[in-house]
């Protein structure tokens, strides 16, 4: 409602009067309708990135003999976040005296999740395995981070076709592409060639991913059965599965990225067309072992632990019992980017992934770091209500 200025003396104070009486009958006449604060697109951020949710424990299948399927549904019912094939989610809780988180490759496909379906595949391995394997009965309710990472297909990134390498627990992000292709959730080709021991080794059916643009190929090293290769994933077995629109994907131990990349090379496969996943940065080696006092800050609570020089900072953080925010556990995601404030430590270069005003000003990724002094950091607190 515009007020126009009137050359009429004392019309201006009449016009003003009339313009409050304007507005007041129009206040009068709008509807008590609460004010939209919440829109479309909050809903749809919330949805994708609703931050951490709990997961309950619904079901356990062995799956192959160093493996076993865990299947998690929500706690309050309804569906998971969608995720993109490949990715991965942290799981976390209380497991005696210490505050434990894991990343897991999902094995279902999205369409799942949205069902809430979601299955992880956890090899008997490490002290959190062990836990989710062995102690934790079904019903156990877990915090879950939402989907993460980058290991997934990207048709303007990737080719057409990916040969998808695995071995051990690294064929989970592959069997979750395997069904999103026969479910639709995604459209490329995948070849699947899997190293394994023996058949027993083997923690999913390679029939029942045969066929609908997936083909899989599975070789034993210390057996020699029909419709299996038998030796190594080497040059010869590449050059068969590779095409001229083909990237390739690996997951699994650091030796089978070495090897395989080798035999890469000898077939002159175009390296910036490989992509590996990352493994979780354990301990490390050390000529002495020393245990240095680690002060943390989380907003107003301080805490005090040791922290030896061997293993990484979160890990001393975990084993202490202290909630610490963490999903990669390999210093590529950033996700505990937190601040030194005082004390030396130690970064391997292959696992150093922090911007370059991180390392003027003093932030680390504890996932990576290790002490090398007494130490005091400052990290994120763990918003456990999402």
């Amino acid at each position: 409602m515009a007020f126009k200025k009137s050359d009429i003396p004392g019309e201006d104070i009449r016009l003003a009067m009339e313009m409050t009486a304007k507005r007041r009958q129009l206040i009068d006449e709008t509807p008590a309708t609460p004010l939209v604060y919440e829109y479309g697109v909050n809903r749809l951020a919330k949805a994708l990135h609703p931050g951490f949710v709990k997961a309950v424990i619904a079901g356990k299948a062995p799956a192959g003999s160093d493996c076993v399927k865990i299947a998690l549904e929500p706690a309050g019912g309804g569906g998971f976040p969608y995720f993109r094939a490949g990715q991965f989610v942290t799981l976390s809780c209380k497991a005696g005296d210490s505050f434990l988180s894991r990343p897991y490759s999902i094995i279902s496909s999205p369409k799942d999740a949205l069902e809430g379906k979601l299955e992880i595949m956890v090899q008997r391995k490490g002290i959190f395995s062990t836990f989710i394997i062995e102690e934790a009965p079904l019903g156990t309710v877990l915090w879950m981070g939402e989907p993460s990472g980058d290991f997934h297909h990207d048709s303007i990134r990737d080719r057409g076709h990916v040969v998808a390498i695995a071995g051990g627990s690294g064929v989970t992000p592959f069997l979750s592409m395997m069904k999103a292709i026969r479910d639709g959730s995604e459209d490329f080709k995948l070849t699947l060639i899997y190293g394994a021991r023996t058949r027993a080794h083997i923690p999913f059916d390679p029939e029942e991913f045969k066929g609908d643009g997936v083909d899989t190929v599975v070789v034993l090293s210390e057996e020699e059965a029909e419709g299996y290769r038998h030796g190594f994933i080497t040059a010869d077995l590449l050059e068969e599965c590779i095409d001229e629109d083909t990237s390739v994907f690996m997951c699994g131990p650091d030796a089978m990225y070495r090897f395989v990349r080798g035999e890469l090379e000898k077939i002159g496969f175009d390296q910036t067309l490989i992509r590996s996943e990352r493994n979780s940065v354990g301990d490390r080696a050390v000529d002495e072992l020393k245990v240095f006092k680690l002060i943390v800050h989380i907003r107003d609570a301080v805490y005090e632990l040791d922290a030896p020089n061997n293993e990484t900072l979160i890990t001393a953080l975990e084993r202490a019992g202290i909630p610490a925010v963490v999903r990669c556990r390999n210093g590529s995601c950033g996700f505990c980017h937190s601040r030194v404030v005082n004390g030396e430590y130690f970064i391997a270069a292959e696992n150093d992934f922090r911007r370059s005003a991180d390392k003027k000003f003093g932030y680390i990724h504890p996932c990576s770091t290790y002490a090398e002094s007494d130490l005091e950091i400052d990290i994120p607190i763990m918003d456990l209500e999402g």
